[in-house]
């Protein structure tokens, strides 16, 4: 082998190992490159993940971003609305405030006016008292003219031999003082008219008694004479009553002269109230005694006509008018009025009168029915202690009223529970100190007005969260519980 053979064949061996190197060097290379680009993959393919999850995060973070912004944005408007709100509010107490000036202004303006009314009425007071003891005296001298005559005619009487010519003249008697009282009742406004109708009147009597027939039989006593003295007295016990309560009260007592249960009723709103009471074996006290003026009674009757109403005999018998057990063969019930008002009722009957005594029931309803004119002719020369009542009465209406609307506002400020009957006992506490204030110088009649407002006003709302509440809050005073009696 030459040479040039042993090169080509060298030559062919070194290319196929350079050549066999080169594809170990290329498949190393490539599996080197494989695994890198794997590797390669591999990281890529975390990162993507890794990108992917954080992009997840992200977008829930992003969601709850979002949905904590459209919260705050609704907190935001609503916190908007309150200040809004508040700021109206803010005006609407300044005006309220402002408008309460003004009103505390026009109260204080009110009392001052009402002071000096005050001052003004008890200087008319002063004088209608004046006027009034002039005219108790002009009556006392009146009064005793009359018992003067009386005494000429009993001593006339007592000289007559006919016993029913004397009973005549003293029934007589008795009709011109029913005229007189009549008569005079109209004209009791001033003192001059008063007194001239007395003098007429007694003028009268004294003809009538010097034109008495003369007696013809033995001396005798008339059953009217004792009925006569009677009135007379009862008269002149009525003549030294100073206020309307007095005159109701000795008319009771003047009363019982001739009825044996006699008992006082005055009239409130939607019943009678009982206030005094002679002859009744009564197991409650008088003043806890209501009678409803829807109910049929002989006094409910009475107020509502304004009549005397009366029953007798079997007519009595069969009903049950009376507020009162026992028998009557007679009973009655007097209406009070005074200026077309009805204050009270006077009601009476004959239960526990001996039999004789009932037999003169015309007699003693007459005698009845005198003193009632006398009576309602008294209570005529007070009609400005009425007139001052109905003011009051008004202004006891107008304090309650007042202390409902504060308890609708306070209900409508959200004021619940023990916190709003707390404020309604404060405004009704209130309410009665300004009143008692008030009338601190009237009557007992004056006293009782804001606490028969207050029941008349609990009757009206009763069954309302403000009708429970004002109960819970201590008020009535007074007790108004409805009895019937058998």
């Amino acid at each position: 082998m030459d040479f040039r053979e042993f090169a080509a064949k060298e030559t062919s061996e070194l290319a196929a190992r350079l050549t066999k190197a080169a594809t170990s060097a290329a498949e190393l290379a490539v599996k080197q490159a494989r695994d890198e680009a794997q590797k390669v993959a591999d990281g890529l393919r975390e990162q993507v993940q890794t990108a992917i999850k954080e992009k997840t995060a992200t977008a829930a973070q992003l969601k709850d971003a979002q949905t904590l912004a459209e919260r705050l944005r609704g907190e935001l408007k609503a916190t908007t609305e309150r200040v809004d709100a508040a700021g109206r509010q803010l005006e609407e107490t300044r005006k309220t405030v402002e408008k309460l000036e003004v009103t505390r202004t026009e109260l204080t303006a009110a009392r001052d006016e009402q002071s000096n009314a005050r001052k003004t009425a008890e200087g008319d007071l002063r004088k209608a008292r004046e006027t009034v003891d002039a005219l108790r005296a002009e009556i006392a001298i009146a009064t005793k003219t009359i018992e003067r005559v009386t005494a000429e005619r009993l001593t006339a009487e007592e000289a007559s031999a006919a016993a029913h010519s004397h009973s005549q003249a003293a029934e007589a008697k008795l009709t011109a003082v029913t005229d007189l009282l009549t008569k005079s009742a109209s004209r009791v406004k001033t003192l001059e008219q008063a007194q001239q109708d007395q003098e007429r009147k007694i003028q009268a009597l004294e003809s009538k008694i010097q034109s008495a027939p003369p007696p013809v039989a033995a001396p005798a006593l008339s059953s009217s004479a004792p009925v006569l003295e009677d009135l007379l007295s009862a008269f002149q016990a009525l003549a030294t009553a100073g206020s309307i309560s007095e005159v109701l009260t000795t008319l009771v007592e003047q009363m019982a002269a001739q009825f044996p249960r006699v008992a006082l009723f005055r009239v409130r709103k939607g019943h009678l109230q009982g206030e005094h009471q002679i002859g009744f074996d009564l197991k409650t006290d008088i003043g806890k005694l209501v009678l409803p003026l829807g109910m049929d009674s002989l006094p409910a009757r009475a107020a509502s006509s304004g009549q005397i109403e009366s029953l007798m005999g079997d007519a009595l018998r069969d009903t049950k008018v009376t507020p009162f057990s026992g028998t009557p063969g007679c009973a009655l019930a007097l209406p009070i009025v005074v200026a077309g008002e009805t204050l009270a009722i006077v009601y009476a009957d004959d239960s526990g009168a001996p039999k004789s005594a009932k037999n003169a029931a015309d007699t003693h309803m007459r005698y009845a029915d005198a003193l009632r004119q006398y009576a309602v002719a008294l209570l005529m020369r007070v009609t400005k202690e009425l007139k001052a009542l109905a003011e009051l009465q008004k202004y006891a209406a107008s304090l309650l009223h007042e202390m409902e609307q504060m308890y609708d506002a306070d209900v409508e400020s959200g004021i619940a529970g023990a916190d709003l009957q707390k404020r309604l006992a404060g405004n009704l506490e209130f309410a009665r100190s300004i009143y008692g204030s008030r009338t601190a110088l009237e009557g007992a009649d004056a006293a009782t007005l804001l606490e028969d407002e207050l029941g008349a006003l609990l009757d009206a709302r009763k069954g309302t969260p403000f009708a429970r509440d004002l109960s819970a809050a201590g008020g009535p005073m007074q007790s108004r519980s409805a009895a019937e009696a058998s």
